[in-house]
This record gives structure tokens, sequence and C-alpha cells, in this order.
């Protein structure tokens, strides 16, 4: 079955947005042919449920996400440089070095420093994953920090880099692997574990419990 024909037995369902999932697929005459594209053709059975308006995280949850069909920028791919975007003396750029997968086919960490203007280079951490996100002020971004224990193994901390105070705040939340959409007020929003079990994250600082607070200066 084509995409058009596909996108045709979708539209022909009346009143869709007050069915469940299995009655879009059923009322659509659609179930089979998602049966089968969930078993053998992942991007079919995204475009089957996308024509029948489920939403991104129920996508996500249905069929998983691939690596190849990640929004860039994100955990797997990220640029080396990332700008607060500002051009008066708060002017900021993370840089990334020595940038390796974890594991193999696993998401990106490596060395992180912030500059600011023409003074030096400032050490953030030496396992920063990414891509980091900056408030639209420019004056805070939130990178994902790995780290790895005993008993937890790998995982992920919220680190918040405040250009005012100087800071490093690292939060004691864990997350698997997280996807950093904005930052906005005193929340964080983004996906916590984008290709497996995926989890919306809504990170209100201010009222998370903090790990430890570094000068960067």
């Amino acid at each position: 079955m084509t995409k058009e024909e596909i996108y045709e037995k979708a539209n022909s369902v009346v009143g869709i947005e007050g069915m469940t999932g299995n009655e879009r697929l059923f009322v659509s005459g659609l179930m089979d042919e998602f049966d089968k594209a969930k078993k053998s053709d992942k991007y079919k059975a995204r475009t089957i449920l996308q024509a029948l308006k489920f939403d991104k995280i129920s996508i996500s949850r249905i069929i998983g996400y691939s690596i190849d069909s990640l929004k860039y920028p994100n955990a797997w791919d990220f640029p080396n440089e990332n700008s607060n975007g500002l051009n008066n003396n708060e002017k900021a750029v993370l840089k990334y070095s020595n940038l390796n997968e974890i594991g193999m086919g696993a998401p990106l960490r490596g060395i992180c420093r912030i500059k600011r203007n023409q003074n030096k280079s400032i050490l953030i951490d030496n396992n920063c994953g990414g891509p980091a996100i900056w408030t639209r002020n420019g004056l805070k971004t939130a990178i994902p920090i790995w780290e790895k224990s005993f008993f937890s193994g790998t995982f992920q901390r919220i680190g918040i880099v405040d250009l005012k105070k100087q800071t490093l705040t690292k939060y004691k939340k864990k997350f698997r692997v997280l996807d950093l959409r904005s930052f906005s007020g005193n929340l964080i929003l983004g996906i916590d574990s984008p290709i497996h079990k995926m989890k919306t994250v809504e990170f209100d600082y201010e009222n998370e419990p903090i790990e430890k607070v570094v000068g960067i200066k």
C-alpha cells in the first residue's frame, strides 16, 4: 500500500479525533496493514499512525524511534559549538571536544567548555552530552551530563550553567538519555530516552533537589 493510499483511507474517516487508537485503525481499514508493517516496515507503520493523527508521543511508544528518525540535533548527532546567540558582552559559546560514543551505537559524550567573548574557555565537565539548550535571553543553558555508578550504571543528570552567577548547578534526578527541546523560565522541556520507552520531561529546576553547585569563573 502506498503512502497516498494510506492517507486516502485515513482521510475518509469521519470524527477521527473522538476515536481511540484501535477504533481509528479499524474504521479506516488499516488495522491489518499496520500489524504487518509494525513487524517488517517501521516507516510504513509510522506513516499509518501519522495519517490517523496519533500524537508523536503515542507513535513513539507504539513503534519506537530509530536514530535516523530523530530530529537534529539530538544526543547522537549535535554540533561541536552551541552559541547563546548574543552579540554583546554576554556572548557565550559552548565548545565540545573529544566527542565519542559512550558505547557502540550509543549517544555522544565529550569535554565541554564555555567561552565568553575574548576570555579564556572554562571547563564545564569532561562528560557532557548534547545538545545543550539555551534560555531565550541567553544567560542560562541546560546541559545533559553523563555519570556512572556501580548500582545505577550509566545515566545523565541535568546541569545548568548560569552566566550571571558563574555557576554550574548539577541536579540529583537521573535520566537515561536526554533530548532537551526548550528552556523557558524555570521549566526545561524535552524527552528522556527518545528511542526506547520514551518519557516526556518537564523539569522545574526551582523545585528539584540539587546534587552540587560549582563555580565556573
